[in-house]
């Protein structure tokens, strides 16, 4: 059975997350899984949703505090990754 355009949208947000987001540095480690997909569904439901920019921050930020436990990460500037997030929510 062919993937399905959701299934397309939350793989290429996991891509993005990946590249420009990786606050557990996995990027760096040879033969890496993507582990950031499991969050690229919840970020696909907010960009489908209209989600602004402060609620897609703050959803990014509460994973990297309690779920990655990196509480100092909540300082990290998530533009770019937002630009990027904002760039492919127009082709889903």
């Amino acid at each position: 059975m062919p993937d399905s355009k959701r299934d397309e949208d939350e793989r290429r947000i996991g891509a993005v997350l990946l590249a420009e987001w990786d606050p557990m540095e996995i990027r760096a480690k040879p033969d890496h899984p993507n582990d950031y997909l499991q969050y690229a569904h919840e970020v696909y439901g907010l960009l489908l949703r209209g989600a602004s920019d402060v609620q897609v921050g703050r959803v990014l930020h509460t994973i990297e505090r309690e779920q990655m436990h990196h509480p100092e990460a909540d300082a990290r500037d998530l533009t770019q990754v937002l630009k990027t997030l904002r760039a492919l929510e127009k082709t889903i």
